[in-house]
């Protein structure tokens, strides 16, 4: 997927002024915040089990070589092949060796994130092999000439019943259907022909479990468990940190991975793939592989980002991000949007790639609130501001600024007195008016927002003015 991050400010404009994704934002955007509320509500050991995933997310990291080492042996020992892809690029040209080795012309793909990192559609079709994507957003999103993605659970979140109702009576020459039930239906009369034609099936993973060479997946659709048991080959396609030791391990991120994500107690799909199909046995691939991606992820383990290496890929932080909810997930410019993509993106292409990502946020907290592995992305990405400040990427006039506030804040008395001498000035100037302009400051800032004038005294006004009643009282 080509990254557009470097534009982020001028899509975001245009997607304030798109009027339709504007009112489908409106429609969902409290969707998955009700429905996580919910389900965390009937866990009482929610935290408790929040701190566990936590610690075990970190001790995978910490000794990542090793159980990847076990995962590898394991899968190898139960008959699948274990590939190592240090980049996109990579991961493409595995796969089309695999489909040139095995004959595969047609490809069914359940929802994978590191493919469209990878831009593994195009490599396929260039080559000549023919990728249909099975999921239904992913597939509504095929359709559409193939729109990226702009939500990592839900990729049609920024479209209306309305609109995937015209797209499939134009691509399918149906009548055009209203009901999401016939959608959805119309969709299974198109896809099931193409389960059955296709040769290979290609898989992300949620999960890979070293103790015994698994590969997880978890969705609520039954495309998945189609594409990875009907057609003869399957490659899982998965992200180096994705690794958890145990199946006790797995079972206690999946008490938090399908309430973070969709407010549900347990997905309605959760495969565990192992290794083969057996000679007893009437499903499953006859050739499987793993191809395990590095893509910037390695260059995470031990440094100061290797908390981000935690995510689950729920959405949570997304979900409830009022930044991420005001604009949608296009305006971020690449394949991970919201909080997540926010430092994500930075990292694994480049932080001038993505300038203004790290700044794409209120640091409200609401991210850190409600992730599940408790990763603290605000920190992060005050980090990766620092960063921008360190390596003169931001502008010198907002460099300066901040330098100034900074020596400023570091003198308690100095910056009292500016800022209630300011704040008096500014409701001079405002006078009766509710609203001021700033003066024409920022007019970037205030050209779209009001600023309200200062009302009655200051904290510290009102703090002095309690301190001396109550000294008042004492003395009586």
């Amino acid at each position: 997927m080509q990254i557009q991050s470097m534009h982020f400010k001028a899509r975001v404009t245009d997607k304030l002024a798109d009027s339709v994704l504007q009112d489908n934002l409106r429609k969902t955007k409290s969707k998955f915040v009700g429905k996580r509320a919910q389900a965390i509500q009937e866990l009482p050991e929610f935290e408790a089990t929040r701190e566990a995933a936590r610690a075990i997310r970190d001790r995978v990291l910490n000794d990542l070589d090793h159980w990847l080492l076990a995962f590898e042996q394991e899968a190898s020992r139960r008959g699948a092949t274990v590939l190592w892809a240090r980049d996109g690029d990579e991961v493409c040209r595995l796969v089309l060796e695999i489909a040139a080795r095995h004959d595969c012309r047609k490809v069914v793909k359940s929802k994978s994130m590191l493919s469209e990192e990878s831009g593994l559609n195009q490599a396929l079709e260039a080559a000549g092999v023919v990728p249909v994507e099975t999921d239904l957003g992913e597939y509504i999103l095929q359709l559409n000439d193939n729109e990226a993605p702009s939500h990592i659970i839900a990729p049609v979140f920024h479209k209306s019943k309305e609109e995937v109702s015209e797209l499939f009576a134009r691509r399918h020459g149906t009548p055009r259907k209203t009901d999401i039930t016939a959608l959805a239906r119309e969709a299974r009369e198109q896809l099931r022909p193409q389960f059955l034609s296709a040769d290979m099936g290609i898989s992300g993973g949620n999960f890979l479990i070293a103790e015994t060479g698994s590969v997880a997946l978890v969705t609520n659709e039954g495309n998945g468990r189609m594409c990875t048991t009907v057609p003869r080959v399957h490659v899982a396609i998965t992200g180096v940190e994705k690794i958890v030791p145990t199946l006790e391990d797995f079972a206690t991120l999946m008490r938090l991975l399908p309430r973070s994500a969709t407010g549900q107690s347990i997905s309605n799909y959760v495969s565990l793939l192992t290794g083969t199909r057996g000679e007893q046995e009437s499903d499953g691939a006859r050739h499987m592989y793993f191809i395990l991606v590095d893509a910037g992820r390695v260059d995470l383990v031990h440094g100061e980002f290797q908390e981000m290496l935690r995510c689950i890929r729920c959405g949570a932080c997304m979900n409830h991000c009022p930044v991420y909810q005001t604009v949608g997930g296009h305006a971020y410019g690449w394949v991970y949007p919201g909080p997540m993509g926010s430092v994500l993106t930075p990292l694994f292409q480049g932080l001038e790639r993505a300038i203004d990502l790290p700044n794409a946020a209120t640091m409200c907290n609401q991210c850190g609130v409600v992730c599940p592995v408790k990763i603290p992305l605000p920190d992060l990405l005050r980090k990766l501001r620092t960063k921008q400040i360190e390596l003169k990427l931001r502008p010198w006039s907002e460099r300066m600024a901040i330098r100034l506030w900074a020596w400023v804040a570091a003198r308690p008395a100095l910056y009292a007195w500016l800022a209630a001498r300011g704040a008096r000035y500014l409701k001079w100037l405002a006078g009766e008016r509710a609203y001021i302009d700033m003066l024409g400051i920022a007019p970037g800032w205030t050209s779209t927002r009001a600023f309200p004038a200062p009302q009655g005294k200051t904290f510290r006004e009102l703090h002095a003015e309690q301190a001396k009643a109550a000294t008042r009282g004492a003395h009586h």
